[in-house]
């Protein structure tokens, strides 16, 4: 298990293009909720995600004979960008294995550090880990695994680091599980220094393998998986990230792909921010279960991705139906008034209470 003088040693050594996020706070989610919520923005990281904290510090670490080999890793997107990112910084040479199912944009992104091999293979995570792993063996490169590795987890942990220093006064940090090695890095970080801070994890319901691997107790692997959150639909759990869970016992929850929708509406309209669905996981259970978070008075949502495509991003919030919206306090209104339409519209937003309101119909 890692221990804070990592995560310290990860810190000091980071590469000067990975910025300090900024911490803010959410102000119509505090209001509704009468808690403080704040947002820590990696979404403004570079590439577009939190990856590339844990990728530099494990390619920092390699020697430069292992560097020399090259390395590879499996990723659906953020992970690839990472890996692309830091090996590019370095100068070395990284093959990126993605599924059939990796958005475009990710793809693309991930050809922008550097001159990456990108092989596409197999329909999910599962199998694009299977391939690298056969190419590692027969290349001798190095692999990168996305979560289930020491260093990834120490890099991961910076970001902990960062929450305590801008918001000293944290009492609960909520965070989006793929694999789990986010949560674990900003854990061992957090609890070094607060060891009351509470945690929430937060997967999505169709690809929940850590709240089962935390109720067996050993790693899982599903058979299958489907959410609108590509960036953590992880079917197989690691082992270091279940160990570190399980020690610091961390609660993992679900949400559905409806309540994270509503959270990427309510984050672009009340904070404007674009954030990818996974991303938006912690911020849909701030939104959605409040009952987690009665004792709680400072708390902090880690949105951890953005990239998504536009045409993709707008795609999922029109599939979001009316009852989810009711239960994220959004209105959906219908207005059939012929040539009074406009009056049928202004009076719609007298209803509402704001002559501003977004009124598409």
């Amino acid at each position: 298990m890692i221990k804070y003088e990592d995560i310290l040693d990860a810190r000091d050594n980071l590469n000067s293009e990975i910025i300090r996020t900024p911490l803010q706070i959410w102000r119509h989610a505090s209001s509704q909720t009468g808690k403080q919520i704040n947002l820590k923005v990696e979404t403004l990281q570079r590439t577009g995600s939190f990856k590339p904290r844990g990728a530099w510090n494990k390619l920092r670490l390699i020697s430069k004979a292992d560097r020399a080999k090259g390395v590879i890793c499996a990723s659906a997107g953020n992970h690839a960008q990472g890996v692309a990112f830091a090996a590019h910084c370095l100068g070395v040479k990284a093959t990126i294995v993605m599924p059939d199912t990796a958005p475009e944009i990710k793809i693309a992104q991930t050809k922008l550090y550097g001159d990456p091999e990108i092989i596409i293979y197999g329909e999910n995570l599962a199998d694009s880990n299977k391939k690298a792993f056969e190419l590692q063996k027969v290349r001798g490169s190095i692999f990168i695994h996305a979560y289930d590795d020491d260093d990834v987890i120490a890099g991961q942990g910076t970001l902990g680091l960062e929450i305590i220093e801008q918001c000293p006064e944290v009492d609960t940090i909520v965070v989006p599980v793929g694999g789990g090695g986010l949560i674990s890095g900003i854990a061992v970080a957090v609890r070094a220094v607060k060891p009351e801070v509470k945690f929430i994890g937060v997967q999505a319901k169709g690809a929940a393998a850590v709240v089962q691997a935390l109720e067996t107790g050993k790693p899982v692997t599903l058979t299958e998986s489907r959410t609108i959150a590509d960036g953590i639909n992880v079917r197989s759990t690691g082992i270091r990230p279940i160990e570190i869970m399980t020690a610091l016992r961390l609660p993992v929850m679900r949400v559905s792909d409806d309540q994270i929708r509503a959270a990427m509406i309510a984050l672009c309209q009340t904070a404007k921010l674009v954030v990818e669905p996974a991303g938006a996981a912690a911020a849909a259970a701030v939104l959605f279960y409040p009952e987690l978070f009665t004792e709680s008075k400072n708390i902090v949502a880690v949105l951890s991705g953005a990239n998504i495509n536009i045409c993709c991003y707008s795609a999922i919030l029109q599939a979001f139906p009316r009852e989810a919206a009711a239960d994220a306090g959004l209105a959906c209104l219908s207005c059939t008034g012929g040539d009074n339409r406009q009056s049928c519209l202004g009076s719609a937003r007298y209803l509402i209470g704001d002559p501003f309101s977004d009124i598409k119909k």
